[in-house]
């Protein structure tokens, strides 16, 4: 653990004399530029790093995605009434929070801890309904639309389902000056939360919300981080900005362009949900994407959200020849949010333009046409909790990421959390210097930054012209990572030799003594292109390990079989380069098989499927094969970006044209 700096100092000190200024003067515009100008003024200069700073970068695992009772879909559907900001921090260091249902006096027999705190975490509760949340916390409040503050909880579900849908208000009017003031408040506790417990050098908060925007029903979904407490006056909803192209504008004119260091990115989240909206060549309204429009979202958009507990969104899963099989991967039997609600659970669509890979080559093929790419985005991982608690990703204690949704009773019998179809949701990792806003924000931006779904496995990949074949056996690999290469979510150079080499290495999640972590099987490296014809292409590498290692796991006991490994790393070149053809390559890394959250339930409850009079209705999902009771933990690493000579070219021609 490193000791707090000068850095640190300076960066509380400049928080604290802004905070202390504002409450001074009215909240607005103006005051917040005059406050922190006048907070940079005085600050002392940075003198000092981080007791453990290095310039190698390490990995820092953390959780980008989380809901507390300010979120109206939590608070108002799920039962999550207790747990704040601030208990969302507490937990993502180490506390233990209680869950619901919670009782008439508010007690709870269900609660959830980390076996190991994160080293980062933002809270990004719904701006929809942030202020009518905030309203109705108040007993007294008899404004517009107070009946549905003291509704039922049927009432309130359908009212909040409908709000996540439709373009309206379900309390607050427009204008509505008391709704306005409630929800500037609920944003200053978050930024103010985020202040309490930021904690340099040892723990990283970020300020952050969820715009929750739809295209009739298909998720385009946001999670907006700021890079400093220099923020919006009020998060921007998606009832103020109902599409991601007026999200960034917005962004632009109330952050970027009018509050001095104010700064934001913005990660699309649940693709899978998306309908293939989400990579869409055209804009929501159907527009094509010019270079300005792709430079914005380039800037706003450095990460994607590959995996939370509403399934992964890598690839698609088909069967045929030449299938990527590992895409098979804690799929939803729905393609959007109008099929999950309404129950429709039949097989989504034949395609993959729901998922990132294809996405992501969606945007080389805009590139050949246009000679501009706007979706260049790294990967991470999110748990997307709805009870206040970031990075619980743990398999063997699941509780659920929808609070009392789909509790029975108090929650102390034997009984599934969630839906079979959901999961624990992922880690987000960046690789930084040090643990603080600044530098883990700088990886943010720079997409040195990888996904998990759910272990702390440790993941390198760096492109490069020049590495030898050997480069696994030196000590100082990583030195020559940087030094002759790019690490993940760069883009390599011009060609300079008949192929790229790629050095990738991993070690497996230790874990706990109470909870050992799963061996690694083995690593692959993904390549994806769009050739002559448009076609999307891929091709899968092993890049080191054994995937038929024999390794499996006892259903019984969940506990492991077979033999894997502690460490793996491989040196791989491109055997098919094109140097006239951009292309995107990414590392993969695969846990040996072990239990998925359901079928520790199971075995725990001893439940035999053999004799089905025996189990319980609550764990009947227990003898339900439609989703696999033993998963793969695995870790994406962000791509690395070639582009091709010709491509390079017709861009250089249209930048031309553009002046």
């Amino acid at each position: 653990m490193g000791t707090c700096s000068i850095t640190g100092l300076r960066a509380r000190f400049v928080r604290s004399v802004q905070r202390r200024c504002l409450r001074r003067f009215a909240i607005g515009r103006g005051a917040a530029l005059v406050c922190s100008a006048l907070a940079s003024a005085v600050a002392p200069e940075t003198l000092a790093r981080c007791a453990d700073f290095t310039a190698e970068r390490r990995a820092y695992f953390g959780d980008l995605h989380v809901h507390t009772s300010y979120s109206q879909d939590a608070n108002w559907r799920m039962g999550t009434t207790q747990t704040t900001p601030d208990d969302a921090y507490r937990f993502a260091r180490g506390a233990r929070i209680t869950l619901p249902p919670y009782d008439a006096s508010g007690a709870s027999l269900r609660a959830v801890q980390l076996q190991r705190p994160l080293d980062f975490a933002a809270v990004t509760d719904h701006a929809e309904s942030l202020g009518e949340v905030r309203l109705c916390a108040d007993p007294a409040y008899d404004g517009p639309g107070a009946w549905l503050c003291h509704s039922g909880p049927v009432v309130r579900m359908v009212t909040g389902l409908a709000s996540r849908f439709l373009p309206v208000a379900t309390l607050c009017n427009e204008g509505d000056a008391d709704c306005a003031a409630a929800t500037r408040a609920a944003w200053q506790d978050t930024i103010d939360a985020a202040a309490r417990h930021d904690a340099v050098c040892d723990f990283t908060t970020f300020i952050g919300y969820e715009w929750s925007g739809m295209d009739q029903m298909s998720n385009l979904h946001r999670n907006v981080i700021f890079r400093t407490d220099a923020t919006l006056e009020a998060p921007v909803s998606a009832l103020q900005a109902a599409t991601p192209e007026a999200l960034w504008r917005a962004l632009d004119a109330g952050c970027r362009d009018t509050v001095d260091g104010c700064e934001a990115i913005t990660i699309p989240h649940n693709a899978n949900l998306s309908d293939g909206k989400m990579f869409a060549p055209t804009t929501t309204a159907g527009e094509a994407i010019g270079p300005a429009l792709a430079s914005q979202r380039q800037r706003y958009e450095r990460l994607v959200e590959l995996i939370q507990h509403k399934g992964d969104s890598e690839c698609y899963f088909s069967v045929g020849p030449g299938i990527d099989e590992l895409c098979n991967f804690e799929k939803l039997p729905y393609s959007n949010f109008l099929q999950k609600y309404a129950g429709f659970l039949g097989e989504p669509p034949a395609d993959d333009g729901r998922y990132v890979r294809e996405g992501l080559r969606s945007g080389l093929r805009l590139e050949r046409e246009s000679g501009v790419n706007p979706f260049t985005p790294g990967f991470i991982g999110g748990t997307d909790s709805h009870i206040s608690a970031p990075g619980a990703v743990d398999e063997r204690d699941y509780k659920g990421n929808h609070g009392a949704q789909h509790i029975s009773g108090r929650g102390d019998s034997p009984q599934f959390p969630d839906r079979l179809e959901q999961n624990p949701g992922g880690l987000a990792v960046l690789y930084a210097e040090q643990n603080s806003r600044e530098a883990l924000f700088a990886a943010m931006q720079r997409r040195e930054a990888y996904a998990t779904s759910g272990p702390r496995i440790g993941l390198r990949f760096f492109g490069s012209w020049d590495f030898p074949a050997d480069l696994c056996e030196r000590a100082d690999l990583v030195r020559h990572g940087y030094r002759d290469g790019v690490p993940m979510g760069g883009d390599l150079p011009e060609a300079r030799s008949a192929a790229p080499a790629f050095l990738v290495t991993a070690t497996m999640d230790a874990g706990t003594p109470a909870a050992p972590g799963t061996a690694l099987q083995h690593i692959q490296i993904i390549k994806n292109w769009v050739d002559d014809s448009g076609r999307s292409r891929e091709l899968i590498y092993p890049a080191a390990g054994e995937p038929e290692n024999g390794a499996d796991v006892d259903l019984a006991s969940c506990a492991p079989r077979g033999t894997g490994a502690e460490q793996l790393c491989g040196v791989w070149r491109d055997p098919a380069f094109d140097p006239a053809q951009s292309a995107f390559y990414y590392a993969r890394v695969v846990e040996n098989p072990s239990c998925r959250w359901q079928q520790h339930i199971c075995a725990n409850s001893r439940v035999d499927c053999h004799a089905p009079d025996t189990v319980p209705d609550a764990l009947a999902s227990c003898c339900d094969g439609s989703v696999p009771r033993t998963i793969q933990e695995r870790a994406w690493s962000s791509p690395i970006w070639y582009r091709g000579l010709s491509t390079a070219a017709l861009r250089d021609e249209v930048g031309t044209k553009g002046q």
